[in-house]
C-alpha cells in the first residue's frame, strides 16, 4: 500500500526531470552516503541523493555560498572526484537548475570549469559540515 501510494504522489508532482549519469570514485560515493545518512537522521526518515541536492540547494543563503575558495577548491576536483561507482540522480528543472547557478558561482570564484559531479560533492561536503 505504501509503495503504490508513493508511486501515485510520484506521479502527480512529475515535473520536468533532469537525470545525472555519474561515475564516482568510492571515496566521493562514501562522502554522498554519509551526507544522505546525514540528511536522513536530522530529517528523521530516508533521504535520497535527490533529496539531498534539493536540501542542499535551494537553501538560499546555505552552505554552498559561503565556502571560501580554497573549500571549493579542494572539493571542486573533478579529476579526485571520478572513478568507478556508476550513480544516477533524477532531479527537477529548478534543482537542476540551481546545480548550473552553482557550478557558474563556483566557476567565477576559481577561474575554472566546474562539473556536475564537483557540485554533488560540494552538496556532500557543505551537508556533512565542512568534515
Amino acid at each position: 500500500m505504501a509503495v503504490a501510494q508513493e508511486n501515485s504522489e510520484d506521479s502527480k508532482s512529475s515535473k520536468s526531470q533532469t537525470a545525472h549519469r555519474l561515475m564516482m570514485s568510492p571515496t566521493t560515493f562514501k562522502s554522498l552516503s554519509l551526507a544522505i545518512h546525514n540528511l536522513s537522521v536530522r530529517e528523521l526518515e530516508l533521504c535520497s541523493p535527490r533529496r539531498l541536492l534539493t536540501s542542499v540547494l535551494e537553501d538560499g543563503d546555505g552552505p554552498l555560498l559561503q565556502l571560501s575558495v580554497n573549500e571549493l577548491d579542494a572539493v571542486c576536483r573533478a579529476e579526485i572526484l571520478t572513478g568507478r561507482v556508476k550513480v544516477n540522480i533524477r532531479v527537477d528543472s529548478s534543482v537542476n537548475d540551481r546545480i548550473r547557478e552553482f557550478r557558474e558561482y563556483a566557476q567565477r570564484r576559481l577561474g575554472r570549469p566546474v562539473s556536475v559531479i564537483e557540485a554533488v560533492n560540494a552538496c556532500a561536503y557543505a551537508m556533512n559540515g565542512r568534515v
